[in-house]
């Protein structure tokens, strides 16, 4: 037998969410089932780093199969990428050792979430960022960013039903980085999030640059108030990279 890791971009707008699921579209189906064709079955079990909900986009998503033929790597992407969509694509695929697993051997992930401050509407910004209408305090987002980072009880980050037991994690980085062309990126790097957490902190972070919050709102976020604030759309955000 032989595993498989591979490295997977979606445009997250086309599909319902990467977990395969009854009634959508769902970039786990996409995937097994163009495996499936390239190895003449059904569909091909593949396992994630983790999943990204309805909307969220990927360029560095990671999975792995296991399978008893003989690959070609090189081979594989070219044979897979044919028998997917346009959103949808095997960047690259090697060969791992036996004790690699996508999701538990993953140390840490990185998030970048897009934005562009604008009055009006840029479609060819709209597929992967979120408006935004007024300029933003850059130096007072990157001050509350800084707050964020360590380990945290992010309970009040979590969307409300998620059933995640344990709340805290650790950021590792958390920068805002002005592109100087209109756009703002947020990029996040942390061990593991909570349903929403990215999306919830960068909210956060923009409520801080539009002079609605100020820093010891956000400490009063990471101690458990929940605040009320505008969770960022879905299509914003991207994850970039899982690092092993």
């Amino acid at each position: 037998m032989t595993k498989i890791k591979l490295t997977i971009e979606y445009v997250g707008t086309d599909f319902c969410g990467w977990q395969s699921q009854k009634n959508g579209n769902s970039v786990q189906d996409a995937v097994e089932h163009a495996l499936g064709k390239y190895f003449g079955c059904d569909f091909v079990r593949i396992y994630a780093a983790g999943r990204t909900d309805v909307g969220v986009h990927a360029t560095g998503q990671v999975a792995h199969f296991v399978t008893d033929k003989c690959v070609n790597c090189y081979k594989l992407c070219l044979g897979v990428n044919v028998a997917l969509g346009a959103s949808v694509a095997v960047t690259s695929a090697e060969v791992v050792e036996d004790s690699f697993d996508a999701r538990f051997s993953a140390l840490s992930k990185t998030y970048c979430y897009r934005v562009y401050i604008s009055p009006t509407r840029k479609p060819t910004l709209d597929v992967n960022h979120t408006q935004i209408y007024k300029p933003l305090d850059i130096a007072r987002m990157r001050e509350a960013a800084a707050l964020l980072v360590g380990t945290h009880d992010f309970a009040a980050f979590q969307k409300t039903g998620s059933n995640l037991k344990g709340t805290v994690r650790t950021i590792n980085s958390f920068d805002v980085i002005d592109n100087g062309n209109g756009t703002v990126y947020f990029t996040v790097n942390g061990n593991a999030f909570l349903y929403n957490q990215v999306r919830t902190m960068c909210g956060l972070l923009i409520e801080v640059g539009k002079g609605k919050f100020c820093l010891t709102d956000v400490e009063a976020m990471i101690n458990g108030n929940k605040l009320k604030f505008r969770t960022m759309p879905a299509k914003g955000l991207t994850l970039e990279h899982v690092y092993y």
